[in-house]
């Protein structure tokens, strides 16, 4: 798949229409009366109940989170399961951004200058604590992706905490991404070196890129694409061939919202092109232009299916 020009949308009206009922009446503000008349509009001419068929299919797979409460005492806190689940990173994707000394909104791309005058740009969704005392720096990558230019300072080291491993700054510009348990520090310039206490440390020089996590341990360096790494910090995402599933996930984290494939199997379709992080929509446009899939969307959700859906 490559990027073209803007892609109409395919979307079919009356699933969509049954889609937007079903979040109506699984908000926690639903009435008796918004039951029946979503039982009504079913009944109203047979392609009314295929489509709502459709898309109670659909909610059915969506999971446990979106299911209304037991009991009708904990209606509030099912309205608040549903944003949670719906709206997902809308604040900002993780709790610990909450407490953060910095931290990005979604779609948010941030520079910030620390004491010593070192840079860090801060990706969407990303949070980081900055702890400067008088032998050495240190920055907490919590969540996302940061890029870090270090200022030069031989009495002070610089270190980056993520995940379960140590980055120790050899004077140097470097990439570090967090998602989930893994870790991946790319080196722009100069070096690194990337320690893990239950797998030792290893350098990583300019053009290289390591990753770990507590199940897979610490990689060798290997070579990595610096243009691709870093292009979020110019607002653009690279992709050569990825899978759809991971190209979806990638671009999830600049927009608000769950994106929610109906099958599975539409996730290993091959994705190549260069994408704007700051117009997603313009993304799913052009997924339905260039592969056999269609886009239903919805507010704070985004379902992808097979055209014949």
């Amino acid at each position: 798949m490559r990027r073209r020009a803007r892609a109409a949308t395919t979307n079919d009206p009356l699933t969509e229409r049954a889609l937007s009922w079903l979040v109506r009446l699984h908000s926690g503000s639903e009435t008796e009366q918004d039951w029946l008349a979503y039982h009504e509009w079913k009944m109203a001419h047979p392609s009314h109940a295929e489509a709502a068929a459709r898309a109670e299919h659909v909610w059915s797979r969506l999971g446990p989170a979106l299911k209304p409460p037991p009991r009708p005492g904990w209606k509030a806190a099912g309205a608040l399961v549903l944003v949670v689940a719906l709206a997902g990173a809308g604040a900002s994707g993780s709790f610990s951004s909450w407490f953060a000394d910095q931290a990005t909104s979604v779609g948010e791309i941030r520079t910030v200058t620390l004491d010593d005058g070192s840079s860090v740009v801060m990706d969407s969704a990303t949070s980081l604590d900055v702890d400067f005392g008088g032998s050495q720096r240190r920055i907490r990558v919590l969540d996302g992706q940061v890029f870090v230019t270090v200022a030069a300072d031989a009495s002070r080291p610089f270190l980056v905490d993520a995940g379960e491993g140590e980055v120790r700054a050899l004077g140097t510009a470097f990439n570090i991404r967090r998602d989930g348990a893994r870790t991946d520090v790319s080196v722009t310039q100069h070096a690194v070196r990337v320690s893990l206490e239950s797998a030792g440390s290893v350098e990583v020089r300019e053009g290289q890129g390591v990753d770990f996590a507590p199940a897979t341990g610490l990689s060798a360096p290997r070579a990595v694409d610096i243009e691709q790494v870093t292009a979020w910090r110019k607002g653009e995402i690279l992709f050569d061939g990825r899978p759809l599933g991971e190209v979806v996930n990638e671009m999830g984290r600049y927009r608000r919202g769950t994106v929610f494939f109906i099958d599975d199997k539409l996730k290993q379709l091959p994705v190549t092109g260069i994408f704007s992080t700051h117009d997603t929509d313009d993304f799913f446009l052009a997924l339905e232009q260039t592969l056999p899939v269609r886009v239903t969307r919805l507010p704070y959700l985004i379902l992808i299916g097979p055209v014949s859906e």
